[in-house]
């Protein structure tokens, strides 16, 4: 931290946002806790903090931190901004030390702002004075609002404001555990992509697998509560279904192989993620799940 600047990672939500008051409250601090759980499980300290529409993680380490918060269901996208007061002042200091980092001579560049509250100044009015602000302190520099070669973001929010360049894309989706429980048969790696889809949709995942088989590791790595279950020889879902309290159950049938009567008397329903999806989409998904 610089003065009264610090570095904090700006986390967006999306479908979240959306909900009623009530509903995005629930939604919101079910993200917060779940952001907790996965830096606490890999031993990374954070602070978080949150409103309306925006949760701030502050630590130390970034690096970890950014690896943590894209493996997090719900965040659309993360940037590590500089904060600092929603004050005119403070934000000149601020930006003009971004734009010493990142402009040079025959360089173009534009400022994105945007403002929630209410202040002495419009949006319109900190492009202007702050895209002045820079053009004097670097002659050799031109605006281009269309394709710039730089764009410097200005987020105010209340009586706090942030400044960043970067814009790192989230899993987006809902919360997990916000959805229900649900059943997932990991047989191969479209087993595997399924399961992390139902991840997605906000579905606290069961795992029935094979004993050994290392396919539903992965998983782990986006949900730290993560329960694996061996599959029964018979494939025969039903108890595994009442012992997990699933609400529905995932599997990763790919069209060669759908069988509508291959369901073993489930009575919850049953959903095939990827059927509709190519061999190139499931292996690109499957990559994403697998990257350390």
């Amino acid at each position: 931290m610089v003065g009264d600047t610090r570095v904090v990672l700006l986390v967006r939500f999306g479908e979240i946002a959306l909900k009623s008051r009530f509903v995005r409250r629930q939604l919101r601090d079910r993200l917060v806790a779940n952001i907790q759980d996965l830096f606490a499980a890999e031993g990374v300290e954070c602070i978080t903090d949150s409103d309306e529409a925006r949760v701030y993680v502050y630590a130390d380490d970034v690096a970890r931190a950014r690896s943590i918060l894209t493996r997090v269901f719900g965040v659309v996208s993360i940037s590590p901004a500089a904060e600092t007061h929603a004050d005119l002042a403070s934000l000149r200091h601020v930006v003009l030390s971004e734009a010493k980092w990142s402009l040079t001579a025959g360089k173009t560049f534009a400022l994105r702002t945007r403002r929630v509250g209410t202040h002495p100044f419009t949006s319109q009015d900190l492009a202007r004075e702050l895209g002045d602000v820079v053009r004097l302190a670097h002659p050799g520099v031109r605006v281009n609002l269309s394709h710039p070669d730089i764009e410097i973001h200005i987020e105010v929010r209340q009586n706090r404001a942030f400044v960043f360049r970067e814009i790192w894309p989230g899993p987006g989706g809902l919360p997990l555990g916000s959805q229900g429980r649900g059943l997932a048969v990991v047989k191969d790696r479209q087993g595997m992509v399924a399961a992390w889809m139902g991840m997605k949709r906000g579905c606290r995942i069961a795992v029935a697998t094979a004993p050994g088989e290392p396919l539903a590791e992965p998983l782990r790595r986006w949900d730290v509560r993560l329960k694996v279950l061996d599959l029964p020889p018979n494939g025969r879902l039903a108890e595994l279904v009442k012992i997990t309290r699933a609400d529905a159950v995932f599997l990763g049938t790919r069209w060669s192989s759908f069988d509508p009567g291959d369901r073993g008397g489930l009575d919850v329903p049953v959903f095939e993620p990827v059927i509709g999806l190519s061999e190139d989409e499931v292996g690109r998904l499957a990559s994403h799940i697998e990257s350390p």
